[in-house]
């Protein structure tokens, strides 16, 4: 077989052509570091590839879950452990002024570190993570109006008891109606009989306003559909408004997890046609969180004074027993009426208990034990019987609360703001005014505002982890209050009321546990998700190194291929140098 010099010079060409192209391949190849750089590499090699980088993708993103899930996590754990720590020492305040040793100055002083400890305890339930994220609000807060307890079923009387006026979020409704007739309606019936017609109304439908009406606690409560700040109601008027509970209550906006709220409620004994708004804090940092009272003076003015201060209970001169006054405060400011009272022992072992102001006999024939509580229209008054004697027929104490004045002889103009304290309110009235005698009591207090929700994260495939720790089971849980008990005990020692410091242990007990019970859900959650962290990192060691197996080069062997490739580079244009200069060519020039 013949061969030519084309034939010889085309093979060597080609084998020139194709070292080059080989060497510039694994160049690339050890410039990236990978030994499949597209799907015609090795097609099956390739798609080995693309699914072991989804693995990996996924097993990052739920490594990246797990750590914003901690993050949340140690904030709720920090904020825990600083209310636990803060309710130790309300704890310890209490012990401390519940002695004997201590009086009315001493436990005024400790209340002052009390309400020092209550506004941090809601700085800890108002924890945020990023800008606006609540710790313990579920996924977001909502503005609100909750009503009065209500006594159901409510019946509801078309003309007359059926109408609700209200505002969602700045947006002002029109006339509400709630029934076509006369209807008696349970509480769960009553909340979704106004949800329904509430979120029917032409004005707030048009403006994309709507609310949840929740029964709970034997109240309505009417809950924006919105958040922040600017998520508020307001039920400011309708014939169903009294009926309903919303002639006092408290509302508060979706700023904050738990918000400070002004609670109201109208004196039950008032003549007159006043009606009070919710009320909403200006500033909660200069709340008191003290009891008042609105007292009218006459239909044109009124005074505002401070309840929480010691109830004085003074025996009568004459009393021939030998009883002592151990302990007196107040119970339930709601039914505080500013009326002086007098106990009045009808024999040695009973007594009366008679309004003086009104003449009025509250009860009689009420056996006495020394030390035993006697409790009337929201008071709570102990006598005991010293050097080891009793009381005698006729033996008289009286008693009436000693309120501390805010706001003396204001003239009242209905829908006026009404401010002090950094809370404000307002008076109004309907068909007639408010009457001299006429009481209104106001108060701040704290409600949740976040929602039901949890945030939810994916570990793993099909396996979702909620970790939000709400603080409507944290801080006022089903058990206790934690907000309302250290109010309930600032109230005791600004009344030195030593029966109701000592009844605050208890409920601080209580509250310790409900937070120590958190804590213990929010570490083990957290021992979950590093578990699951641990889990997932070695998956993710294995999905890296079988990629790298699949995708990346062997660099000794793909060096030495490319030095080889150059050697045959060299060789085949050596030798291509070499056929050119034996050509006629040469003789040719």
């Amino acid at each position: 077989m013949r061969v030519t010099e084309q034939q010889v010079f085309g093979f060597l060409v080609n084998s020139y052509q194709r070292s080059r192209s080989r060497a510039l391949e694994l160049q690339e190849h050890l410039a990236t570091g990978k030994q499949v750089l597209q799907p015609s590499d090795d097609p099956g090699r390739f798609h080995r590839i693309v699914g072991e980088k989804a693995t990996l993708a996924k097993l990052e993103q739920h490594l990246r879950n797990i750590s914003s899930a901690t993050v949340r996590l140690d904030l709720a754990d920090t904020a825990l452990q600083g209310t636990t720590s803060t309710l130790a020492r309300v704890r310890q305040l209490a012990v401390q002024y519940a002695s004997d040793t201590n009086g009315a100055a001493e436990r005024a002083a400790g209340g002052q570190e009390v309400k020092a400890l209550l506004q941090h305890l809601l700085q800890l339930g108002n924890s945020e993570y990023d800008e606006n994220q609540p710790v313990f609000g579920g996924t977001s807060r909502h503005g609100f109006a909750a009503g009065l307890t209500l006594s159901t079923p409510v019946t509801l009387t078309n003309a007359a008891t059926d109408t609700l006026t209200l505002t969602v979020d700045g947006v002002t409704s029109g006339t509400i109606d709630l029934t076509g007739g006369t209807e008696t309606l349970t509480g769960p019936e009553l909340a979704a009989r106004v949800q329904s017609r509430i979120n029917a109304d032409t004005t707030l439908a048009a403006a994309a306003k709507s609310v949840s009406v929740q029964y709970e606690d034997a109240r309505l409560v009417i809950v924006s559909n919105s958040e922040g700040a600017s998520s508020t109601v307001d039920v400011f008027g309708g014939s169903a408004r009294t009926l309903l509970g919303f002639n006092g209550g408290s509302s508060g906006n979706g700023g904050a997890t738990f918000a400070t709220t002004v609670a109201t409620h109208v004196a039950s004994a008032n003549s007159g046609g006043g009606l009070i708004s919710q009320g909403q804090v200006l500033n909660p940092s200069t709340t008191s969180y003290d009891n008042y009272i609105v007292r009218f003076t006459g239909a044109t003015t009124f005074d505002v004074v401070n309840v929480s201060t010691p109830l004085p209970v003074t025996p009568h001169s004459a009393n021939a027993g030998r009883v002592g006054v151990s302990d007196a405060g107040i119970v339930d400011p709601q039914q505080i009426t500013l009326d002086t009272y007098e106990i009045q022992f009808t024999s040695a072992s009973q007594y009366s208990v008679r309004n003086t102001t009104t003449g009025a006999t509250l009860s009689t024939g009420n056996g006495y034990v020394s030390g035993g509580a006697i409790e009337f229209e929201g008071v709570h008054v102990v006598l005991s019987n010293t050097q080891g004697s009793g009381p005698v027929t006729g033996d008289r104490f009286t008693l009436a609360v000693a309120p501390q004045t805010v706001l003396a002889n204001q003239a009242y103009t209905a829908g006026a703001p009404i401010t002090f304290d950094g809370i404000q309110f307002r008076i109004t009235h309907s068909t007639s005014a408010p009457a001299a005698g006429d009481l209104f009591h106001v108060s701040a207090h704290t409600r949740y505002a976040g929602d039901a929700g949890s945030q939810q994260i994916e570990v793993a495939d099909g396996e979702i982890v909620g970790t939000t720790v709400r603080g409507d089971e944290v801080f006022s849980g089903s058990d206790v209050n934690l907000f309302d008990t250290v109010q309930q005990l600032l109230a005791a020692l600004r009344g030195n009321f030593k029966a109701g410091i000592i009844e605050s242990l208890d409920s601080l007990d209580r509250a310790i546990s409900q937070v120590g019970a958190a804590q213990g859900d929010v570490g083990a959650l957290t021992n979950r998700l590093e578990s699951t962290s641990l889990a997932l990192d070695e998956a993710k060691e294995l999905a890296t190194n079988t990629l790298s197996s699949f995708e990346d080069i062997d660099l000794a062997r793909t060096i030495s291929e490319l030095t080889l490739q150059e050697y045959a580079i060299q060789a085949a244009g050596a030798t291509l140098g070499r056929i050119f200069d034996n050509t006629l060519l040469k003789y040719l020039r």
